[in-house]
C-alpha cells in the first residue's frame, strides 16, 4: 500500500526551498508543488509535500525554522563560517585567496559555492509556451560537467594556498544549478556565514560579464555582510590591510553593524575610522552626534583601533571617495538602508555606485 502524500505547509518560493534543504539534511524526502519556473523569486503559495509517516519529524524541522525567523541569530551562536561564491575567473581567484587568508585568521570554515546556469529555470515564456531547447538534458549535463571541472580546479588552487598555514582552513565545496544571486542568498540563509566574499569587475566591463550585477543583487538581499573584492584591487596579503573606513549616518543600525565589524576585523588589527560626510548646513548637528558616537566607541571598543572623523563635503559619494584616496584607506564599509522601489529608481543605492566605481574592497551590512 502506497503511503499518503500530504502538504506540510504552504510558503513563498524562497522559504519553501530553504525548508526543503533543511528537511533533506535530516533525511526527510519531500518535493515542492506550484513553483513558478519563470519568476520563482516572486512565487507564492508553494506547497511543501511529503509522505504522511514523516510528518512528526518534519514538523520539528519546520518549527525550528520558524523560530529562527522570529529570533535574530547572533553570530556568536554558530561556528565562524565564510561563504565564497565563485565563477572560476581570475578575479574570482583573487577573492578566493583573500577569503582563505581571512578564514585562517578567524579560524573559520570556508565554503566555496558555485551556481551553474540552468536552461530549464531560465527559460523565458513565448506565446503562452516554453521555448525549450531540444537537447536541454544534454546541455544541462554539459554545463554541470564544466562546473564540476571548475570546482576541482578551484579546490586544487585553494588546497595549494592552504598548505602555507600552520592550521589549514576547513574547506567545503557546494555546486548547485539555478540563478546565481537567488541561490547565493538562499544558501546563505541556511548556512549563516559571518560574511559573504565575492569578486567583482569594473563598470566598464560589466556589459560583458555580469558578476558585478550579481554581487550588487546579493548585497541587496543577503542578511549577512557582503565583501566585494574589485578586480583591480592589488592584493598583497592581509598584512597590507591597515585602515578601514566605516561610513556612518548615526542610525541605530550602525551600532549593530559596528559590533559585527569589530568581530570580523579584530584578528587583522585594522584601524577602523567611523566617518560621516557632513555638509556646512548640518555641520553643528553632526558634531553633536559624532560626540555621542565617540563616547559609545570609547566605552565598547579598543580606542587604539577605532576612531571617528567628520568629512566636510556637499556630495556624499565624492566625499567618501576623496577620503578613501587621501587617507590610503584599504577597505570601505557601511550599512545599506532598506529602500522602497521608487527611491531605488530615483536615487540609486550608494553600495551599487561604490561597487562599480571603486578599486577598494567594499564591505556592506544590511539593516
Amino acid at each position: 500500500m502506497e503511503e499518503k502524500i500530504i502538504t506540510l505547509v504552504v510558503l513563498s518560493f524562497e522559504k519553501a526551498h530553504i525548508l526543503k534543504t533543511l528537511l533533506e539534511a535530516e533525511g526527510i524526502e519531500c518535493f515542492l508543488e506550484n513553483t513558478n519556473l519563470i519568476q520563482g523569486a516572486v512565487s507564492t503559495g508553494v506547497k511543501v509535500k511529503l509522505v504522511e509517516s514523516s510528518l512528526e519529524k518534519a514538523m520539528e524541522v519546520l518549527e525550528g525554522m520558524m523560530q529562527d525567523e522570529l529570533e535574530p541569530v547572533l553570530v556568536e551562536d554558530i561556528p565562524p563560517r565564510i561563504l565564497l561564491p565563485v565563477d572560476f575567473s581570475e578575479y574570482s581567484r583573487k577573492a578566493a585567496e583573500f577569503a582563505l587568508a581571512w578564514a585562517n585568521e578567524l579560524e573559520a570554515e570556508l565554503t566555496v559555492f558555485h551556481t551553474y546556469f540552468n536552461p530549464i529555470i531560465s527559460t523565458m515564456p513565448f506565446s503562452d509556451t516554453f521555448a525549450y531547447e531540444v537537447n536541454t538534458e544534454e546541455m544541462v549535463l554539459e554545463l554541470e560537467e564544466k562546473a564540476r571541472e571548475g570546482m576541482e580546479e578551484m579546490k586544487g588552487f585553494l588546497n595549494k594556498k592552504n598548505e602555507v598555514f600552520e592550521k589549514p582552513v576547513s574547506l567545503r565545496m557546494e555546486l548547485v544549478k539555478g540563478i546565481a544571486e537567488d541561490e547565493i542568498v538562499k544558501y546563505s540563509k541556511a548556512y549563516r556565514p559571518l560574511v559573504i566574499i565575492m569578486g567583482t569587475r569594473g563598470a566598464d566591463r560589466k556589459a560583458t560579464d555580469l558578476i558585478g550585477s550579481v554581487t550588487a543583487e546579493v548585497m541587496e538581499s543577503a542578511r549577512v555582510p557582503v565583501l566585494a573584492i574589485p578586480e583591480d584591487f592589488e592584493y598583497k596579503g592581509l598584512g597590507g590591510l591597515k585602515k578601514l573606513l566605516y561610513a556612518t549616518d548615526f542610525q541605530e543600525a550602525d551600532f549593530k553593524s559596528l559590533e559585527k565589524l569589530e568581530r570580523l576585523v579584530r584578528p587583522l588589527k585594522m584601524m577602523v575610522t567611523c566617518a560621516h560626510v557632513s555638509s556646512k548646513e548640518h555641520s553643528k548637528w553632526d558634531e553633536i552626534r559624532m560626540a555621542g558616537l565617540k563616547e559609545h566607541i570609547q566605552k565598547n571598543y579598543d580606542k587604539e583601533l577605532v576612531n571617528c572623523d567628520l568629512i566636510e563635503h556637499e556630495d556624499l559619494f565624492v566625499g567618501v571617495e576623496g577620503y578613501v584616496r587621501d587617507n590610503e584607506i584599504n577597505m570601505l564599509s557601511f550599512t545599506r538602508r532598506r529602500r522602497n522601489l521608487i527611491s531605488r529608481i530615483i536615487n540609486p543605492n550608494l553600495a551599487k555606485k561604490m561597487l562599480f566605481h571603486s578599486t577598494t574592497p567594499l564591505l556592506v551590512f544590511n539593516d
